[in-house]
């Protein structure tokens, strides 16, 4: 900004004269911005047409807003503000309404110098001002768009929380109702976990929670999206599993082995998941015995002793260690028959790893080849490229030379040196690394911040889940957006189950979608309920973490604009949700969070206590603010008075 003090030299008006000639030159200034929004509105017609009649003045402040910050406001500001004139930086939800208000205070002083031309501009301005959008309407609603959207307003305050479902398991009824009772407003359940019936499961949950304490709560459902990630590393996967011993050696707890049918969808559990063809799974009783040899050939036998057949899922135990590479044979055994043999497969991400250092080669690739770390010479040198593979080889078709890649979190970033397009091969060089040797892993993430990925944002998957999210769910979270067909594509799914009511969350956690977010914004006008959730983790990695702060509040800003609810999300309080202990930094962010209409909260345990703290954060912050205006409340210190 001090570029901007230095290069403004405002007229320091001593006379009438230079007094008229300031507010003639800022009276210009603002005519020709009015201009440019009328302009553009009138350009935008037949998009503005397309929104419902009570959303139409919210698609057309959206409008006024992007054309208003198309030009460097910057010295307007200043010249403004040196001459005790009214600021155009809080006018994000009525753009007409605020750039007409200040030009009637210009011209105010113009008609007290000149006559007869300021009078004139003097009413046609007050006329302009009649039609025009205030303060008061811009903020009705907003409110009355985030309640149709998040349920009714909470009790204690005035914005919500959400919160992440754990596994079914977990989100229990006991569960939901401490959560309740916390403060939890939103319950999402991230669709790239776990299965259908699971969602009913938390759901059903919810339900009773919510006979019990009285408590309101609306249902987000997360369609898991495309996944780009990295391949197999390493060929076979593993996995070992051993039971808990005493100071003798006697087993204390034997270990929970986790089988579940061919079919089922990934799950994330803390000990092995092993994987059966469904067939053979729908043998198994409770009380079988799984028998198997590992790869030392020891015979080793599993008791069943849970199974749900809904959920495709049983649990065996063990009370010796065991080794797995791959995959096995295996029996199931009902006390002295033979009922069915088949293969236990590794399910999950192996642990084996490449290290990647800076300024190695990397090649990644489309084809389905197992990860193989780079070798190298007694000197560290590499005589060949390590190799990762895509688990989503479409994403890669647009992968250009100098196009950057970023791997698990933006941890280690390479570079594209060379394309072999034919072959869905790309030569990278590796040019950051969060340690001195990084682990590149299976299934990490792989983002292309650079590259205009063409993949649907809604996958096969996730139109499946849309069956039962259109039966159970009063919000739909649509990830990777980055357009507006991606919102068309989804509407048309929802009509198909006749669910064209139900709330839609943009998730915006991409550069493309953060560029194109007018865009997308005016096309989700046209089906509300509508409202965007900032995926701060992902979207850092996209833009970089030195451009996050920037973005979200832009991001804010033009939600605002639209009268639409923003979700502000990703790692909120993520260590006291974790540990029971938080940092400073995410308690300041948590109060940096008052600046949206909703804060989402990941799971962990002590995520009730996190809610607690989240809801006391935001109680105190509201009264002090209120989007980007400071509201003064009284503050408690020393009045320097002594008394």
């Amino acid at each position: 900004m001090l570029d901007v003090v230095q290069r403004t030299k405002p007229l320091r008006p001593t006379s009438v004269t230079q007094i008229h000639a300031v507010a003639t030159a800022l009276s210009h200034e603002l005519r020709r911005l009015e201009t440019r929004l009328v302009d553009l509105e009138t350009r935008m017609a037949s998009a503005i047409e397309r929104v419902p009649a009570e959303r139409r003045e919210s698609a057309r402040n959206l409008i006024h807003y992007v054309a208003l910050r198309q030009h460097d406001l910057r010295d307007l500001q200043l010249q403004l503000s040196q001459h005790g004139l009214s600021s155009l930086g809080r006018s994000e939800a009525f753009v007409m309404g605020n750039v007409v208000e200040v030009s009637l205070r210009v011209q105010e002083t113009l008609a007290l110098l000149d006559g007869k031309g300021a009078l004139r501009e003097l009413r046609r301005l007050a006329r302009v001002r009649k039609g025009a959008l205030d303060w008061d309407g811009a903020k009705a609603y907003l409110h009355r768009h985030t309640r149709e959207m998040l349920g009714p307003r909470p009790d204690d305050r005035h914005i919500y929380v959400m919160v992440t479902a754990p596994s079914a398991r977990e989100a229990d009824r006991a569960w939901m109702a401490r959560m309740l009772e916390s403060g939890m407003n939103v319950l999402r359940v991230n669709c790239a976990h776990e299965d259908e019936a699971h969602w009913d499961q938390v759901i059903r949950a919810l339900d009773e929670a919510k006979r019990t304490t009285g408590k309101e709560c609306r249902v987000l459902m997360d369609l898991a999206g495309p996944k780009i990630r990295t391949g197999q590393v390493g060929g076979a996967r593993t996995a070992t599993w051993k039971p808990t011993r005493d100071e003798l050696g006697a087993v204390t707890t034997p270990a929970r082995v986790i089988v579940r049918r061919a079919s089922a969808p990934p799950i994330e559990a803390e000990g092995p998941v092993l994987l059966v063809e469904d067939a053979l799974f729908a043998q198994v009783r409770k009380g079988d015995v799984l028998a198997l040899r590992d790869v030392r050939d020891k015979r080793r036998k599993l008791p069943v002793v849970e199974i749900d057949g809904e959920q495709g899922q049983l649990v065996a135990t063990a009370d010796k260690r065991a080794y797995l590479l791959g995959k096995s044979r295996v029996s199931v055994l009902r006390g002295d028959e033979l009922v069915a043999e088949g293969e236990l497969v590794i399910g999950g991400a192996s642990d084996a790893a490449i290290d990647v250092r800076i300024g190695d080669p990397l090649l990644l690739t489309g084809r389905d080849v197992p990860g193989k770390a780079p070798r190298r010479d007694a000197d560290g040198r590499v005589l060949r490229a390590g190799t990762i593979a895509c688990t989503l080889p479409a994403a890669l078709d647009h992968l250009a030379v100098d196009h950057r890649v970023l791997f698990d979190d933006g941890r280690i970033e390479a570079v594209v040196q060379k394309v072999s397009a034919e072959q869905r091969d790309y030569r990278l060089r590796v040019v950051r690394t969060q340690r001195p040797i990084a682990k590149l892993r299976a299934e990490k993430g792989i983002n292309l911040p650079d590259t205009h990925t063409t993949v649907p944002s809604l996958t096969a998957e996730d139109k499946k889940a849309i069956k039962f999210v259109a039966k159970r769910a009063d919000l739909v979270g649509l990830s990777f957006v980055r357009g507006p067909e991606d919102v068309r594509v989804l509407h048309e799914v929802l009509d198909k189950h006749g669910r064209p009511d139900i709330g839609v969350v943009l998730k915006i956690e991409t550069r493309a979608g953060f560029e194109n977010l007018p865009r997308i914004l005016l096309e989700g006008l046209v089906r509300p309920p509508l409202a965007v959730m900032i995926a701060r983790g992902d979207l850092a990695v996209e833009v970089g973490f030195e451009r996050l702060a920037e973005l979200q509040e832009e991001i804010l800003w033009l939600c605002e604009a639209a009268h639409l609810p923003a979700i502000w999300a990703t790692q909120v309080l993520d260590t006291l949700a974790r540990t029971g202990v938080p940092s400073r930094a995410e308690v300041t962010d948590a109060a940096a969070s008052v600046a949206a209409e909703c804060v989402m909260l990941n799971k962990g345990p002590y995520v009730d206590h996190a809610v607690r703290v989240l809801s006391d954060i935001l109680r105190r912050m509201e009264k002090h603010r209120y989007k980007k205006r400071s509201l003064f409340r009284k503050l408690r210190v020393s009045t320097l008075v002594t008394p």
